[in-house]
């Protein structure tokens, strides 16, 4: 560690066969052109069959106020101290490189993710929320009504690491039927392997 607290790039305990990694962000707002940044990240990484590889996730210093507290549940004093999102980019992507990106509402996720330095390495991306209607019956399409139709419980919601694993057992729960995303799988395999960015890089803090 240095004296000012920053470390190296990490090395990866992370197997690189294809897989997939489930990601849910929690968010000052609903865009980051507006000025809006995550400031909870979690990311779960999957092998080719579902099984869970990693887990890891962070708080994250927006470096201005939290947003809507009464939903995510993070207070400014909760970040206060935390790693800057750039702190945490080769934990991120080191997961991701070379994996399906897997979110539900994934379109939001990746407005976020897609802001970030290094975001070439999303390249397959499945959106559990739109994939939903092919394997659960008619109704909401939200990450807590398709966990309740499909038996998963969900502990905690709002919180990224409670709604990336609700997203891990979702995914699951289509694998079992015999769906296959081979091709979105050998595809990602493909891209560009991971390389750290070159900035100091802090540990994860914990919510």
């Amino acid at each position: 560690m240095t004296s000012s607290g920053l470390e190296p790039a990490l090395t990866s305990p992370v197997s690189t066969r294809p897989g997939y990694v489930v990601v849910d962000v929690e968010t000052t707002g609903f865009s980051p052109s507006r000025g809006d940044r995550i400031c909870e990240i979690a990311l779960i990484s999957l092998d080719a069959r579902g099984e869970t590889v990693d887990e890891w996730h962070s708080l994250v210093d927006p470096r201005r106020g939290t947003g809507a507290v009464h939903v995510h549940g993070i207070t400014s004093a909760m970040v206060q101290g935390a790693p800057v999102i750039e702190e945490l980019l080769d934990d991120i992507w080191r997961r991701v490189a070379g994996r399906v990106l897997v979110a539900h509402n994934a379109s939001f996720d990746l407005r976020f993710l897609r802001s970030l330095p290094g975001s070439e390495w999303v390249t397959e991306t499945l959106c559990t929320q739109r994939l939903a209607p092919a394997f659960l019956p008619d109704g909401r399409w939200t990450l807590a009504a398709c966990c309740e139709r499909a038996g998963i419980p969900l502990f905690g919601a709002h919180a990224a690491l409670a709604d990336a694993r609700a997203g891990a057992e979702l995914l699951r729960f289509y694998l079992r039927t015999g769906v296959s995303w081979e091709e979105e799988l050998d595809r990602a395999a493909r891209a560009p392997e991971w390389c750290p960015s070159g900035l100091p890089q802090r540990h994860p803090r914990r919510r």
